[in-house]
Order: structure tokens, then C-alpha cells, then sequence
């Protein structure tokens, strides 16, 4: 019943990593070849305003299914680069994880894994 008010254009594709040995490995956490689907969306103005000690209009809201991520990964989405910033394991029972990341410069690696 709820699927004909998702709006699936707002899922797409993205990559995480994280860094390694001083920041000079990319080492993502998916197998060679594959995406994570994402859901995501930019916080809207109200959101900025409330927290906007931290935040700007760069940031973005993913929620993916539950995966080993952390504060201070990276993530890959419409040729740009984020760095995560902010993780809530405890949205939808635990089998989705929302969080927020934070526009960054892109970085050159020496060497680039990965999982799987």
C-alpha cells in the first residue's frame, strides 16, 4: 500500500570506503563492480537551521540497509565525495541505518581494495 508514495527516483546508487594507513588507501566496503542502493535526499532548510552550528546546505541524508559504517567514511554519489558525519543505527528496527555526510574535496590514493 505505502509503495505507490515512494518516490523510487530518490534511491540510487552509491559507494562507502574508508581510509587507510594515513589516508593512503581506499578500501570500500563492497565487492569490486557493485553500488549500495541509498535513499537519498538533502536536509531541508528547517533541519540546516536547527543544527546550523554543524551543518550546510552541502549536507545529505542516506539510509541504506544495515552495514558496518562509521563516522569519518567516505561516500561516493553523483560524482562527488562526502564524508560521513553523523550515524543512527536505531532507525526502521535496526535493518536501516540513516546518516548524514558532508560535502568534501575529492583525494588522490596510492593504492585502492576492495571487500568481498
Amino acid at each position: 500500500m505505502l509503495k505507490k508514495f515512494i518516490n523510487l527516483a530518490k534511491f540510487r546508487d552509491i559507494k562507502i570506503y574508508r581510509e587507510l594507513k594515513e589516508g593512503k588507501i581506499k578500501e570500500y566496503i563492497h565487492p569490486e563492480g557493485t553500488t549500495i542502493k541509498a535513499h537519498v535526499r538533502q536536509l531541508s532548510a528547517n533541519e540546516m537551521a536547527t543544527a546550523n552550528a554543524f551543518q550546510d546546505a552541502s549536507d545529505v541524508q542516506f539510509t541504506i540497509h544495515k552495514r558496518n559504517i562509521d563516522v569519518g567514511m567516505f561516500v561516493e554519489f553523483n560524482n562527488q565525495t562526502y564524508q560521513i558525519t553523523g550515524v543512527d543505527f536505531r532507525e526502521f528496527l535496526k535493518t536501516d541505518i540513516t546518516f548524514r555526510a558532508t560535502h568534501v574535496n575529492r583525494k588522490t590514493y596510492e593504492e585502492i581494495r576492495w571487500n568481498g
